[in-house]
Parts: structure tokens; sequence; C-alpha cells
């Protein structure tokens, strides 16, 4: 559609046909609409209306490109030449630039720029919130959850919450969006125990938390330290998400490698003997889930790469292939001694690590960890992967049959 505005656009004005405002603001809508970064050229075309006269819809389609490129800045330049010029603000407009503000929050939240001061953000947020009720706006739970999802990515976690309030007092329902930022808000700044009300009082409402809100949560008590919670929110969506005959997630809520990663983190720092089999069950379940040591990728009996994986979960990666392992060469000596040929075919197994402090941490792992230990070599011209031979994984194997672990 943006396309064939543009084209129309660019035919009247060689044309020579007199444009007029409503022509501008028509191929700005379709820009500002278009996707992508088409939103640039809505406000390219505002900036080139010399001597016609903007009116509230153009500000507003203007307000709106300000939205979809985060430009929070040139939005309320424009709601400020609004007011000055006595033209009416209505809630679309009003929403528009709060989410130029949202946008620009994430995007900042993301890069870890340092450069903005994102207090900014949030504070301009709650003000446009409040020039609307004092003005009379209804506010919508977009403008509550666009709010809600700038003070989330600045880690305003109270404000958050109280804007939760707010959309009650108001007969607003929060949605998942709303939810999840607070939620969100509540982990960036360590906040387990009103991040886990609101989880519940997001189920409370009728709302069915998505991956997005299980991994908020869980990130809120991987950073708060609670082992025991998060354990139990892993279960509680391996629970209801019963995985298919080729290990994928059935039709609820499935754990992501970002869930498995933040949940090893949390069992990993608290340390102990039950932690560490919680860790191994985590991670057992996720090999049989595909969420990693997927069958149809590179890794091999032989050749893993851990490079990728976080040190938690690399550390339980190794506990899982070496008992694996072991387990399956148990099998084939019980085959054996059936009278069935056991191959003999156990080999050198490679461990990809890079080289760098994965390397030594899983070095450490294979020899202080694994009873008995593990010793491996570095091969000279490979100097990102460990080796374990042949020889060393025998004697591992037959010192589990002695109770090893």
């Amino acid at each position: 559609r943006a396309g064939k505005a543009m084209e129309l656009f660019g035919a009247a004005r060689d044309m020579g046909l007199k444009l007029d405002v409503y022509i501008y603001t028509t191929a700005m809508d379709a820009c500002a609409k278009g996707g992508g970064t088409r939103w640039k050229k809505a406000l390219s075309l505002m900036d080139e209306m010399e001597g016609i006269e903007p009116n509230e819809v153009t500000y507003g389609v203007a307000v709106m490109a300000c939205g979809n490129g985060g430009k929070w800045e040139r939005a309320l330049e424009l709601l400020d030449r609004m007011r000055e010029r006595g033209l009416s603000i209505n809630a679309i407009t009003y929403n528009s630039a709060i989410a130029a503000l949202s946008k620009a929050a994430r995007m900042e939240s993301k890069q870890h720029a340092g450069d903005e001061d994102t207090s900014v953000l949030w504070r301009k947020a709650l003000s446009l919130i409040k020039c609307m009720e004092d003005e009379g706006i209804r506010r919508d739970s977009f403008t509550f959850s666009s709010a809600i999802s700038t003070c989330g990515a600045t880690g305003r976690w109270e404000e958050a919450v109280n804007l939760i309030e707010d959309m009650k007092r108001d007969r607003i329902k929060p949605n998942k969006v709303a939810y999840t930022s607070a939620i969100t808000a509540c982990a960036n700044s360590r906040q387990w125990e009103p991040a886990f009300a609101l989880f519940n009082r997001m189920k409370d409402d009728g709302l069915r938390p998505d991956i997005v809100a299980y991994n908020a949560l869980i990130g809120a008590g991987m950073t708060a330290e609670k082992p025991i919670e998060v354990f139990d929110m892993w279960l509680e969506m391996c629970g209801g998400s019963q995985p298919d005959a080729d290990g994928r997630g059935g039709g609820a809520i499935s754990p992501d490698i970002v869930t498995l990663t933040e949940v090893i983190a949390t069992l990993d720092v608290a340390s102990g003997k039950v932690n560490r089999e919680r860790a191994d069950e985590v991670f057992a379940e996720a090999v049989r889930r595909g969420l990693i040591l997927r069958k149809d990728s590179l890794d091999t009996v032989r050749e893993v790469d851990l490079s990728t994986m976080s040190m938690p979960v690399a550390r339980a990666a190794c506990r899982f292939i070496f008992r694996r392992m072991a387990e399956q060469n148990g099998r084939r000596g019980s085959s054996s001694a059936e009278g069935e040929d056991d191959g003999d075919d156990l080999g050198d197994l490679s461990l990809i690590t890079g080289a760098n402090r994965m390397r030594e941490h899983i070095r450490a792992v294979l020899r202080d960890e694994l009873k008995p230990g593990v010793y491996c070599v570095v091969p000279k011209l490979e100097q990102g992967t460990l080796v374990v031979k042949e020889m060393m994984l025998r004697n591992y194997i037959d010192g589990q049959e002695g109770g090893g672990s």
C-alpha cells in the first residue's frame, strides 16, 4: 500500500497538480503503516509541507510514524506544536507518543549504551498518561501497556506495579504485555516477591502466561537466588507441555534455551548435592525436548560443541555426556556377556570449548567433579578442543561399576 501511495503521490507532483494537506496526509499514513523503515518517509513528507498547514490528522500520523521508529523526542515536539496551535490531541496520538518512548527504552536497554539517561523516558511516559487524565481522554490497555513497557525496560519496577493498579482503578483489565512488562521490571531490579505476586495475579485474571512471562519470572528468581522456586517453575512448564515424539513441546508453554540457561545457572550457584541433582534432571529433560544436544546438530557421541553454552550449562552437559556414555557402555557390556558383539568402538571423545576460559573450566570439571577424575589433552593444532583418550574413558566407565558418579 505504501509503495502504491508514494507512486501516486509522485505522479501527482510530476504532473504539477496542487498538493494539499489531504494528499500529504494520505501518503504519510500509508508510509507510517507500511512497516520497516517507511516511517522515515512519513516524517520526510511532513518536512516537505512548506506553505501547507498540517491538521490534527496529519500530526497524528506523524506521531504514529515516530512511535514506529522510536523517535520519542520528535513525537513530543509534535505534541507541543499541536498544543501551540490549539489542536486537540486524541488517545491514538497520545498512545503513539508513549509507544515511541517504549520502543526507545527497549532499544536503549538492549544496547546498554549508557549515552542516554533512561529516566527521561519513563518520566515522560508517566507525564503523558497524566496529561491524558487531566484532559479527560480515556486511557486504554495500549496506553498502560506501552507505559509499563517503558518502565520495565528502564528497571522502574515500582512505577510499573503502580500502573497495573491504575489500570484496575480505571476498570481496564491488564493484558499479557502489561503483566509481562511489569514482571520484567521487577526482574531487572531483583525484586522476586512483587514479580511472583504479579505472575499469580496474571493467572488469577485468567491470562495464560507465555514464555516471555515465565522467563522474566525465572530471571527474577535467578537474580534473587531462589533455586527451589525456579526449579518449581521449570517443573510447572514441563508438566503442562509434554514433548511429542520428536522431543518438541506439546500445545502448552514449552521452555526454551533461555529458560534452560537461567534455571541451570540458578541451581549451579546454589550448589549442594540436591541442587546438582536438580540441575542434572533439568538438563536431561532439556535433551529429551531437543533444546540442547539435538539429534540433528553436528554433535556426535565422539565430538560435542560446548563453546556456545554458558559455563553452568556446559558443566551440566559434561556430567550428562559421561553419565550417558557409562550407561550406554554398561548396556553394551551386558549384551557382550550374553554373547552379542559390542563392537569395541568407544574411541576418543572431543569436547570443543574454544581457546578461552571455557576450556580450563571444562578441564577442571572433568578432573575434579567426575569420579574417578577424567584427564584430557589439548591437541597442538586444535587449541580450542579438549580430547579425552579412549583409555581414560574406559577407566571412567569401569569406575562407575565401583560406585563412581
